[in-house]
């Protein structure tokens, strides 16, 4: 009991600090990403933080698994250098009385990782498309700053208002440049205010004593047209919901499509939680290590074992979309030939033999004794 305590502290302790400093690198990386894009156009920068908390979410059923993965592996990795294992092993505690623990600490985060990736990921996936169009559909005249120029993302449309009253919806000093139509409009206007269409639920901006240039300057083709009162510029239209691709639609709508698409996600969502229980076995096993060794061995040995594990996860969902394995069988076949390289791995690890026995050698054989030299007193 004392044992299962120490476990669980230490290693939740790991857990949650790796898990941190991951989740900190994923929001610095997609930050900067997302600020690309909004300054390339693509949508508006005033949802920057809404997004990036959206991926946020959306990544954390991929990034726990890593970081409880690192947690166990650094956790009996300090108690090999530090000979607590040595001593565990004195008092007749082996690898099988550490498995109690690790398979419940393991289940109790794979539970965690399955609400993630069966339900909050489909739903953040949802609500980042649905943003996305928002924004797209919207150009944002209630979001215009007065005395700065505002961008319609993805409608070629730029804004300027001196003033505003938002309160009243009245605004002062107008201008806008609208490009979506093919050809160049610009609308100046002494004033204007927001209208609501009560037909089709649409906000409108009307706009009073101004002038309409029509076309390029320094053309034939251009039109001046002044005005007492228009209502080109259009505001905020209603937005329907976003198409679902099949990542974004919830697991219970999965099971009943039975298309390819819908069985290979299917699987890689469940995938994820048993990700979290294999992987803990095998920082069981990459943790022994002793004084002479230092850690880094065992650091790129389980980054090596966790990329061939997701890369054959990534190939079994490419050979479920093709076809090439049957539906039901869908991931398991990777977690098993995992799982059992574990447990035959530690199998022999319990049983004090190395983990690769090659021919002619022994991994763990010891250092043969340095012949003995016998002393020699001088005659007298």
């Amino acid at each position: 009991m004392i044992l299962a305590r120490a476990f669980y502290r230490e290693s939740s302790r790991n857990f949650l600090a790796i898990a941190l400093v991951l989740l900190v690198v994923f929001v610095f990386i997609g930050m900067s990403s997302l600020l690309a894009k909004a300054v390339r156009g693509d949508f508006a920068d005033n949802i920057v933080l809404t997004l990036l908390g959206l991926q946020s979410v959306k990544q954390l059923d991929l990034l726990l698994p890593l970081a409880f993965y690192l947690g166990v592996l650094l956790t009996f990795g300090r108690w090999y250098r530090d000979s607590e294992m040595t001593v565990l092993a004195a008092c007749g505690i082996g690898i099988d009385r550490l498995l109690r623990p690790l398979v419940v600490i393991s289940l109790v985060v794979a539970s965690v990782v399955a609400v993630l990736a069966t339900v909050l990921n489909p739903l953040a996936s949802r609500q980042i498309e649905q943003v996305k169009l928002e924004s797209s559909r919207r150009p944002g005249l209630n979001a215009m700053t007065p005395g700065t120029f505002t961008e319609s993302a993805g409608s070629r449309r730029i804004f300027y208002i001196e003033q505003s009253n938002p309160a009243t919806g009245e605004m002062s000093s107008i201008f806008a440049s609208d490009q979506a139509t093919g050809k160049e409009v610009v609308i100046v206007a002494r004033r204007g205010e927001m209208i609501l269409d009560s037909a089709t639920g649409e906000k409108r901006v009307r706009l009073h004593e101004g002038r309409i240039y029509d076309g390029s300057p320094g053309k034939t083709a251009l039109r001046v047209i002044d005005f007492r009162q228009h209502e080109s510029i259009q505001g905020e239209r209603p937005v329907g919901e976003a198409p679902k691709a099949v990542e974004d639609m919830p697991t219970s709508a999965l099971f009943a499509m039975r298309t390819k698409d819908a069985w290979a996600e299917l699987h890689w969502r469940l995938a994820k939680p048993m990700l979290v229980v294999v992987l803990a076995f095998w920082g069981l096993l990459l943790a022994h290590t002793d004084i002479r060794r230092g850690r880094m061995a065992n650091i790129f040995a389980a980054i090596l074992v966790y990329f061939i594990y997701s890369n054959l996860l990534g190939l079994g969902v490419t050979l479920i979309r093709k076809g090439q394995v049957p539906a039901p069988l869908g991931l398991w076949w990777v977690h098993l030939l995992m799982a059992g390289l574990a447990g035959f791995f530690l199998w022999r690890r319990w049983q004090g033999r190395p983990l690769l026995a090659w021919p002619g050698a022994n991994l763990q054989e010891p250092m043969k004794k340095l012949p003995q030299f016998q002393m020699i007193s001088p005659t007298s």
